[in-house]
């Protein structure tokens, strides 16, 4: 009987050192630039005959600049949004989600097809020359415009290993016709 005790009082004790809600395991994070200064908003119409307008959306942080051809130059991070599916002729406010599928208010995720990257991506540069290419498997965009007329976007992204990258940009959408 004494043993039956002692086993019972053990349990007791254990089960009262064990966390009610253990903690959850920390995501790791994309430590690269994250906030973006320039944008370059591209409209290719129905590009797929989809009955969507799409868009791409190019995005430099602080240190890269466009040339007169649009050639990104210098160092820093390249956010890069190759298809967008909406109806209009511009991105209408709200959430957008990442698919695979042209669907209204998605986006692409990353792909890598022999060497030629599309969809979501990162690209890291240094001095002209790109260091590292990051493609985005999951995740989410915010689009929102001010009273001021300047677009706000959020970004909520994650790379085929759960990284997490957030990243914002918020200032003028110019949209050009890429025909």
């Amino acid at each position: 009987m004494r043993h039956i005790i002692i086993i019972f009082a053990s349990l007791a004790l254990l089960a009262s050192c064990t966390p009610k809600n253990p903690p959850t395991p920390h995501t790791p994070t994309l430590k690269m630039d994250s906030i973006y200064t320039t944008a370059d908003f591209r409209s290719y119409g129905d590009y797929y005959n989809t009955g969507l307008e799409v868009f791409a959306v190019d995005l430099l942080s602080e240190g890269l600049i466009y040339d007169s051809t649009f050639h990104i130059s210098g160092s820093g991070c390249n956010l890069y949004l190759s298809d967008i599916f909406v109806h209009g002729d511009s991105l209408p406010a709200g959430h957008y989600q990442m698919d695979s599928v042209a669907r209204e208010m998605t986006f692409l995720r990353g792909m890598d097809f022999e060497g030629n990257i599309t969809g979501t991506y990162l690209l890291h540069i240094n001095e002209d020359k790109i260091q590292q290419i990051v493609l985005f498997h999951g995740g989410s965009m915010d689009v929102a415009y001010t009273e001021e007329g300047s677009v706000h976007l959020d970004f909520s992204l994650y790379t085929t290993d759960s990284t997490y990258y957030h990243a914002q940009y918020t200032g003028p959408a110019h949209y050009r016709r890429n025909d």
